[in-house]
């Protein structure tokens, strides 16, 4: 039977808008299961007609959800159920984008684009608390989940810690077990920021989307076991892949 063969009325006398009441039902069938992947929706004149409502109050309702990822339109066919975005779990808990990608059952793939030995900007030195003249392993990292391109990563690492690191194929591989298990440096601590932005051309093209399309940009400072910064790194993250999901708790 389809999810919207019985449908409740939604609440015409209370302050919550319409097409956001809509929303959040469909919302809740795709979270239940009740609504999958591929699943084709009824059209904006079915569904105003179900719940009593204008086709534009059911538009804003399918955009929003078009807009967050949870469903995608298909020119002439309709609309449909996207597949579930996946969990950057990771960027709330000390892990690595290795570790938990690996630990929820997705296939891993890391293109290595760039790896040298440069001196860093400013910026780049004060993040990781060294002089301007030290030297810095720059690493630009394309990775891959189930075979789509989802992260590209710059890391930057203060080259007096890893001078072997150049010599290391780091191809399809956790770069903090490395340093692990070869230098003996553990990642400690870290702090991250988390921004939305949008994709310039370069990321797009690399990334697979529109030029312009949301993103998550993270900046993270890792610490090693002494409290001295080990890494400092940027990563953009589709936004149309993927989530963040925070959970808080009241103390």
């Amino acid at each position: 039977m389809s999810p919207f063969q019985k449908v409740v009325d939604l609440k015409k006398d209370v302050p919550i808008p319409l097409y956001f009441q809509l929303k959040r039902r469909i919302e809740r069938k795709i979270k239940k299961g009740e609504l999958t992947a591929g699943d084709l929706l009824p059209s904006e004149r079915v569904l105003a007609r179900k719940y009593d409502v204008s086709r534009p109050t059911i538009r804003q309702a399918l955009n929003e959800l078009v807009n967050e990822g949870l469903l995608f339109k298909e020119k002439g066919k309709g609309t449909f159920v996207s597949k579930p975005k996946i969990d950057y779990g990771f960027i709330q808990k000390l892990t690595t984008f290795y570790e938990d990608m690996e630990n929820k059952g997705y296939q891993l793939k890391t293109s290595i684009r760039k790896k040298e030995l440069k001196k860093p900007t400013r910026r780049v030195a004060k993040k990781l608390d060294i002089e301007c003249d030290h030297k810095i392993i720059f690493l630009d990292r394309l990775r891959y989940i189930n075979n789509e391109p989802i992260v590209r990563v710059f890391n930057f690492l203060p080259y007096k810690n890893c001078p072997e690191l150049l010599d290391i194929d780091l191809k399809n591989k956790s770069l903090y077990k490395i340093m692990d298990k070869k230098f003996g440096i553990r990642y400690f601590r870290a702090e991250i920021s988390l921004f939305p932005t949008v994709a310039e051309k370069y990321d797009a093209d690399l990334l697979g989307v529109k030029e312009g399309a949301p993103i998550h940009l993270m900046e993270n400072i890792t610490y090693d076991q002494n409290d001295e910064p080990m890494d400092y790194f940027e990563s953009r993250f589709r936004g149309d892949k993927g989530k963040v999901i925070v959970t808080l708790f009241n103390k």
